[in-house]
């Protein structure tokens, strides 16, 4: 309604209320509480839509996070994938070093461990039965019975030993060449003769044929070594004379003959070496 067609009426209302005493128009109170709701009204509607504006921002930024994420965690994976790689590739070098180291250990552990002692071979029946009887020990033989049960018992690296016939006096010890040697996988024999004096004389000590070629042993089997002549000690055994002869072929670089063997070949092996003019001091 146009302004004073409203003022025209409120005046009228005014009247009636003078002259009834009735409240024809609304009190400015309701007007305001009906204004204050609509206020708040449209304040919730206001809220509703900034809620709703701020959950599709909060839409938007996790979607947006999750984005930045996801990018994130596919740049970082080939990063992780070459980590992996990476320690792989450790792995595989620590197990090689650990392979090598144990192989080196191995290595040295076979070079640092000494060979075990051969087992001693049965007696023949010659050796059981000189060792079977009681010898006094004024008798001339009980040096050689004792010594002949050392050697049965624990006889050294590639060294063996028998008696010749029925003569206790006479051994034939046998020298099984190493493989490190330039007579690998020969053998050789030894005639060792026990004389009456013994051991104040050393025993007769040569090589049976076939001789090895060394520039100490000439081809009749004599040996150029000074243990069997003016180096010899009553101490000294028949062992200790056949390890140090296996000492000597084992130290040879070649094979080749003594300078006189051709002067001394056609001599009789086996005889006292008093008068020997020794090669050098190695024999």
């Amino acid at each position: 309604l146009p302004a004073p067609i409203k003022q025209l009426i409120e005046m009228i209302c005014q009247f009636i209320e003078s002259l009834t005493g009735l409240k024809v128009l609304p009190r400015e109170e309701k007007k305001r509480k009906s204004k204050a709701k609509k206020t708040k009204t449209d304040e919730r509607e206001v809220l509703v839509e900034e809620v709703s504006v701020g959950s599709k921002k909060k839409r938007r930024t996790n979607r947006e996070s999750v984005a930045d994420v996801e990018e994130v965690v596919t740049t970082a994976a080939p990063k992780k994938k070459r980590r992996s790689a990476g320690s792989k590739s450790t792995v595989s070098e620590t197990k090689a070093t650990t392979t090598e180291s144990e192989k080196k250990s191995a290595a040295t552990a076979t070079k640092t461990t000494p060979k075990q002692s051969p087992k001693p071979k049965a007696p023949d029946a010659a050796s059981k039965k000189f060792l079977s009887n009681n010898i006094k020990s004024s008798n001339p033989n009980y040096r050689i019975q004792r010594e002949l049960k050392e050697f049965l018992s624990s006889p050294p690296p590639g060294l063996s030993v028998k008696i010749s016939g029925k003569n206790v006096r006479l051994w034939v010890i046998t020298l099984d060449m190493p493989e490190n040697t330039i007579y690998a996988g020969e053998k050789y024999r030894l005639r060792v003769q026990f004389p009456n004096d013994y051991p104040t004389s050393p025993p007769s000590v040569y090589f049976l044929p076939p001789t090895p070629r060394h520039e100490h042993v000439y081809t009749n089997g004599d040996i150029c070594l000074s243990l069997l002549g003016k180096d010899w000690r009553p101490i000294m055994t028949a062992q200790s004379i056949a390890q140090a002869i296996m000492s000597i072929l084992c130290g040879a670089q070649r094979k080749s003959l003594p300078m006189d063997n051709a002067r001394h070949a056609g001599n009789k092996p086996g005889k006292k070496q008093d008068d020997w003019v020794y090669h050098d001091d190695n024999c």
